[in-house]
C-alpha cells in the first residue's frame, strides 16, 4: 500500500509541476505578445507622426521625416512619400526613401511619371531606376519622350540601371535628342548596358 501511495504522490507532484510549467509558459507568451503589440503601437504612432511632418513648413523637419520613413520601409507610407516627389527641395530624398521601400513603390511611381510636375516625374524616374524593377521599363521608355529634358535624361539613366535589352533601341533614338544632356545620359545608359557603339563613345566625349 505504501508503495502504491508513493507512486500516486509522485504522479500528483509530477502533474502539478507540469501545470506550473504550463502556466509559466503561458505567462511568458502573454508577456511577449503584449510587448510586441506595444512596440507595434509605438511604431504606428511614430509613422503617423512622421507622415504628418511631411507637410511641415520646416525643410529640415521634412527631410528628417522622409529619411526616417524610408528607413522604416513601411509600404503604407508610399502614397504620402509620392506627394513629396514634386518638392524641389526634398523630392530627391523622397525618391531615395521610395527606393528603400522597393516593390510596393513601383506602381505609384509609374503613375507619378505622368504627374503635371516635371520635378515629380524626374524624381519618379530616378526612384524607379534605383528599385530596378523590369515592370517599369515600358513606362520609362515612354518617358524618354517627355517634354522636359531633365525628365528624359533621368528616364534614360533609369533604363541603364535596369539593363533590359528592350530599352536598347529607344535609347539609341535618344542619342539623337536635341538636348546634349539627354544624349549623354542615353549614351551612358547604353554603355552601362554593354554597348560599344562608336556613336555612344563619341557622344560621351562631346
Amino acid at each position: 500500500m505504501s508503495g502504491e501511495k508513493g507512486r500516486t504522490t509522485y504522479f500528483m507532484d509530477y502533474k502539478k509541476n507540469l501545470m506550473n510549467k504550463g502556466a509559466k509558459l503561458t505567462m511568458v507568451v502573454l508577456v511577449i505578445s503584449f510587448c510586441l503589440l506595444f512596440v507595434g503601437y509605438l511604431q504606428a504612432a511614430d509613422i503617423d507622426k512622421l507622415v504628418q511632418q511631411l507637410n511641415d513648413g520646416d525643410l529640415i523637419v521634412r527631410l528628417h521625416a522622409i529619411k526616417a520613413l524610408g528607413d522604416m520601409k513601411d509600404a503604407s507610407t508610399v502614397e504620402s512619400l509620392i506627394s513629396n516627389l514634386k518638392d524641389d527641395k526634398c523630392g530627391c530624398t523622397a525618391a531615395n526613401a521610395l527606393a528603400e521601400i522597393g516593390k510596393p513603390s513601383v506602381e505609384p511611381l509609374i503613375t507619378a511619371l505622368r504627374s503635371e510636375s516635371p520635378i515629380a516625374r524626374k524624381n519618379a524616374a530616378i526612384a524607379l531606376g534605383k528599385i530596378n524593377d523590369a515592370s517599369s521599363v515600358k513606362s520609362l521608355i515612354i518617358t524618354l519622350k517627355d517634354e522636359d529634358p531633365l525628365v528624359r535624361g533621368s528616364a534614360a539613366t533609369a533604363l541603364g540601371r535596369i539593363n533590359d535589352t528592350v530599352a536598347v533601341d529607344p535609347l539609341m533614338i535618344a542619342l539623337k535628342d536635341e538636348n546634349s544632356v539627354v544624349r549623354r545620359d542615353a549614351a551612358a545608359a547604353l554603355k552601362e548596358m554593354g554597348s560599344s557603339e562608336t556613336l555612344v563613345a563619341d557622344i560621351l566625349h562631346e
